[in-house]
């Protein structure tokens, strides 16, 4: 049985991590993108320099969730923060493979992955 559709993100200092449960399609891509945008716009004692989205419980992604993800890189890459993708199912990795954003976006494992990941960036 399918998990039902959330969202919810928490904010450590300059990283904030938003985790997608469920399956991201029409209906729920408007709230996923919703989600990213209330976490970059969250406020800190410091700039926020990384954002990392969570998929490990997507259970299906298509075309608009794809398309979401690449709004967030664009902006993440304006606002100069690392973006990391923890996506360690082929459910979310098998469409990033067969559209070639995997060439793209940062695509991790785990959460010390995208944490390595993103310091990388930063760092360049």
């Amino acid at each position: 049985m399918p998990q039902a559709f959330a969202t919810r993100w928490t904010r450590e200092g300059s990283e904030v991590i938003v985790t997608i449960v469920g399956e991201v399609d029409l209906t729920t891509a408007p709230r996923v993108r919703e989600a990213v945008k209330d976490a970059r716009d969250s406020v800190g004692p410091v700039p926020l320099t990384t954002v990392i989205l969570d998929l490990s419980e997507v259970e299906h992604l298509d075309s608009l969730g794809l398309a979401v993800l690449v709004e967030t890189a664009a902006e993440c890459h304006s606002a100069e923060q690392a973006l990391a993708l923890i996506c360690p199912t082929p459910v979310v990795t098998r469409p990033l493979e067969m559209t070639g954003l995997n060439g793209i976006l940062t695509i991790t494992a785990s959460l010390d992955e995208a944490r390595d990941a993103a310091r990388r960036y930063l760092e360049h």
